[in-house]
Formats: structure tokens, C-alpha cells, sequence
């Protein structure tokens, strides 16, 4: 990796022109060397060679070692300039320069003005609670005592010394949190219907919490469930995260942590363990959690009402979707009502392609054409990735087909064809690729039954989908849709 060609890359419009601004104070006539071999770095993102950049810079016979001093006065000037632009947008940035100015005063035996400088950074550093820099100011403080009288360090020596203790213990934390993540990820299985995971939790806090008192910390457990919840979904391990989440929940509430400053922590958990639910289609005991959701968003005022209405409604949706097609239109159109006011594109998506899917499974395939079409002139449709756009068209394309307006589908899958050839070629969307296919079959065959071709192409492309688990990335499930055609029987396919 060429460090100066990423740091480079990495800028932002802003800091690239700050550091235009910033480079202008030595620059006399034309550009240096140094703005040309920037703005040749910036225009190479991938095909950044040293050698051609050289040769254009100091032609073939120049000194290459005036090149890499050229890169190092670079990416010097780079990072000064990234310094100045950002020192005020963080309180962590403001407070080294603040002890950057001590050292300098302090270098040139100001000693009265560097405790004036030092002094301000403790009170920053004590108002955004950061031990670990409240650590290096009482040190320099206490340095600083043998010159000023008016100091007196037996005071900061006392806070010097309680602070190394809540910085041990948050020391501690993050050690055990990050072997924790370490373990989890290594671990390849947990076996299901037993603790395992939460023998490993209470393991390694074991191992690597030396101070006791952690295990009973809010903060510490808070982390710790954040970070468990986050690699369980990213494992696919719904069964192992209910099963913490549940005595994890339990204790919290034991321990009388679920308040107002951590209602937000209280909500979210909440949502993992009524995910935990879904993803293994416990929807009863998803519904109980998702009532005690919406009794939690009333308290406090409604306080973080709005950010978590979504889910409320998205996962009652999730539940009635294999359960009642009435009632999950009815939590559709009460969710429409709530948020009219709101003028949210995102809501909008969300309600006119759950409303196609909820009319397509209740056979109103013209409802769900009309739905459809709603979502094309979706403000938030119109700026989705070209993947999400592609299995939407198909969806819209089996609706024409099941409506009985075969030249509207045929029509369509043409256009779609042509639309994504770039997807139609991914591997990834093989599925995607198959379904057009059996559809050109279905509408050539019509009004005949499917040929016995299409139905083999049917359960091939069943079996595939059963054996990759990709019926959730669709908008339609296919396997569902399909399997009737060929007279398959899903319940059956899927206990073998």
C-alpha cells in the first residue's frame, strides 16, 4: 500500500480544499511539485504507478530520491492541514492541542501561562469524562508543581491515583470485549438447545476481568450485549442470541438498569430478541415482545416514540405475513395513517411493496400491479441500488403474468433483460435469471398446462433455492409461487 497515495484518496471536498488553501502560503507563480503530484494522485484512484508519475514530473533523467523527499513534504503538509481543519470538530483533538501549547510553553519555561493552558485542558478533559487524556494532564500538572508554588501536588497526585483506577477498570472492559469478539468469531458452532454461548461470556470475563466489580457494571454489560447481538446476526446464530438476549433482558431488569438513560439500550434489545423470533418463525413469542415494545415506546413521554415506530410496525407486518394476509394490511394502513404527517419517502417504499406482495398472495393481482406503481414514483425507489430495482421488475412482471396480461409480461421481461444485462450475467442473481425464463415458458405454453420441460426446470430451480436458503433475498418468494405449477409439495420437499 503507497500510504500517501490512500491518505490521498481518502479526502473529502472539504479537506481538499483546505489544503489547497493551506498550500497556497509557499506557493509563488505556477503550481509546485508538490499540488502537481496531488492532483496527479487524485486523478489515478486505482492505476497510481510511482514510476509513471515520476517520469512526468521530472522526466526518465531526473534524481528519484527529489521524488520521494517530494512525497514526504506531501504527505507532511497533508496531515498539517488535516490537523488545522479538524482540531475544532472534536473535543479529544481540542484537548491535545491544548496540551500541545502547554508543551511548547513549557519548553520555553513559561511556566505560568503552560499551567494556564494545562488547566483548561483538564476541565475539558473532566467535562467529556476522558480518562485516559486526564491521565497525561494530572502527570504534566504534577511536573509542573515543582516550578509554580501555588500547586499543590499531594491534590493531583490523590486524583492521579483514582483515576488510574476507573482507568484500569475501563482498561479491562475493552480488553475483555475485544478477546470476546475474537472468541465468537473464531468459534465456528454452538451447539443449539444449550448455553454455550453464555458459558463463553462468563469465561472470558473470568479470564480477562482481573477487577471483579466489571461484571456488574451497566456500561460493561451494555457493550457486551451490543457486541454479542451484532456477531450472532452477522452468524446467523438466532437460536444462541434468543437465548442470551432472554437472560440478558432478565438481568438488566433484575439489576433495575432499564431507565431513561438507557431506554434507547431497552428498545433496541427489545428488537433483537423479537428478530431472534422471526428468524426462527416463533411468532407467538415474537407478538408477546412486540406488545411489550409498544408499552415501552409510550414511556418517558414518548421519548424515542418516532425512531422506533418502524420497527414496531415492520415486525407486527413480519408476523402476520405468514399468519393473517387481513390483518397485516390492516397494521399497513394503520402505519400509512401514523405517518401521513411524516412525509417520509422511505415509509411510502415500505408500504406500497408490502402492499403489493400482501395483494399478490391474496390473488388482487391488479391491486398489486397498482401498488407496484405507486413504488416506481417513489422518491426513495428512485435513488435504490439497481439490484433491489431488478427483483422489483420481476416481481412486477409475475403479477402481469398471474393477472392474465401475458403481451404486458412478455413485453417486460424483454426490457428487463436488456435493463440489467449486467445482472443477468451475475451468478449471484442466477435465481433471478431462472424465473424470467420459466416465465417466457409459462407464457408460451399458454393456454396449455407448463411442458414437462418447464416443470424440470421449475423443480431444478426449487431444489437450488432450498439448498442456498435464498428465498428471503426475493420479493416474491419463488419457491412458493412456482411450486404448485409443477405440483410440488414444499411441506414435503422440506422435510426430506
Amino acid at each position: 500500500m503507497d500510504t500517501l497515495h490512500s491518505l490521498v484518496q481518502c479526502l473529502n471536498k472539504e479537506e481538499i480544499r483546505f489544503y489547497k488553501l493551506y498550500s497556497q502560503r509557499y506557493i509563488t507563480g505556477q503550481d509546485s511539485l508538490g499540488n502537481q503530484l496531488f492532483d496527479l494522485m487524485r486523478k489515478e484512484a486505482t492505476a497510481y504507478n510511482d514510476q509513471n508519475t515520476f517520469e512526468k514530473l521530472y522526466t526518465a533523467k531526473g534524481d528519484k530520491n527529489t521524488y520521494y523527499r517530494l512525497k514526504n513534504r506531501l504527505q507532511h503538509d497533508l496531515c498539517d492541514s488535516l490537523t488545522m481543519l479538524h482540531f475544532d470538530k472534536d473535543e479529544a483533538n481540542e484537548l491535545y492541542r491544548y496540551i500541545c501549547v502547554y508543551n511548547i510553553l513549557y519548553a520555553k519555561q513559561k511556566y505560568e501561562l503552560a499551567h494556564y493552558f494545562i488547566r483548561q485542558a483538564e476541565k475539558k478533559a473532566e467535562q467529556s469524562n476522558n480518562p485516559e487524556l486526564l491521565d497525561i494532564i494530572y502527570s504534566n500538572i504534577v511536573k509542573l508543581s515543582n516550578h509554580i508554588l501555588k500547586i499543590n501536588p499531594e491534590e493531583y497526585v490523590e486524583k492521579q491515583s483514582q483515576n488510574a483506577l476507573l482507568l484500569n477498570r475501563l482498561r479491562q472492559m475493552d480488553q475483555v470485549l475485544a478477546v470476546l469478539n475474537y472468541r465468537i468469531k473464531v468459534t465456528q458452532n454452538f451447539q443449539k438447545g444449550n448455553e454455550n454461548l453464555l458459558k463463553l461470556v462468563d469465561k472470558t470475563v473470568k479470564d480477562f476481568g482481573r477487577d471483579k466489580t466489571i461484571s456488574e457494571n451497566r456500561s460493561f454489560q451494555i457493550k457486551i450485549y451490543r457486541a454479542i447481538s451484532q456477531a450472532m446476526v452477522q452468524k446467523r446464530r438466532f437460536h444462541e442470541l434468543e437465548v442470551y438476549l432472554l437472560k440478558t433482558y432478565d438481568s438488566f431488569q433484575h439489576h433495575h438498569w432499564l431507565d431513561r438513560d438507557t431506554h434507547d439500550v431497552h428498545l433496541q434489545m427489545l428488537v433483537y430478541i423479537i428478530n431472534s423470533f422471526l428468524m426462527q418463525k416463533k411468532f407467538d413469542e415474537a407478538l408477546q415482545y412486540i406488545k411489550t415494545l409498544g408499552t415501552e415506546m409510550d414511556r418517558y413521554d414518548r421519548l424515542l416514540y418516532n425512531k422506533y415506530l418502524f420497527f414496531y410496525y415492520n415486525t407486527q407486518l413480519l408476523v402476520y405475513l405468514d399468519k393473517d394476509y387481513n390483518k397485516a394490511l390492516y397494521i399497513l394502513d394503520e402505519f400509512e395513517r401514523i405517518t401521513r404527517k411524516a412525509s417520509n419517502s422511505y415509509y411510502e417504499q415500505f408500504i406500497h411493496l408490502n402492499r403489493a406482495i400482501l395483494y399478490f398472495w391474496t390473488k388482487k393481482y391488479s391491486d398489486a400491479i397498482r401498488s407496484i406503481i405507486k413504488l416506481y414514483l417513489n422518491d426513495h425507489y428512485k435513488q435504490a441500488d439497481r439490484s433491489f430495482k431488478f427483483k422489483i421488475e420481476i416481481a412486477e412482471v409475475i403479477m402481469q403474468y398471474e393477472a392474465g396480461d401475458a403481451d404486458t409480461a412478455e413485453r417486460r421481461i424483454k426490457q428487463i433483460k436488456k435493463t440489467y444485462t449486467d445482472l443477468m450475467k451475475d451468478a449471484t442473481f442466477a435465481a433471478d435469471h431462472a424465473v424470467l425464463d420459466i416465465l417466457q415458458s409459462l407464457i408460451a405454453a399458454i393456454p396449455a398446462k407448463p411442458s414437462t420441460r418447464t416443470i424440470t426446470k421449475i423443480s431444478k430451480l426449487i431444489k437450488n433455492l432450498a439448498a442456498e436458503s435464498e428465498v428471503d433475498t426475493h420479493i416474491i418468494d419463488y419457491a412458493r409461487w412456482l411450486a404448485p405449477k409443477a405440483g410440488i409439495d414444499l411441506k414435503a420437499l422440506s422435510a426430506h
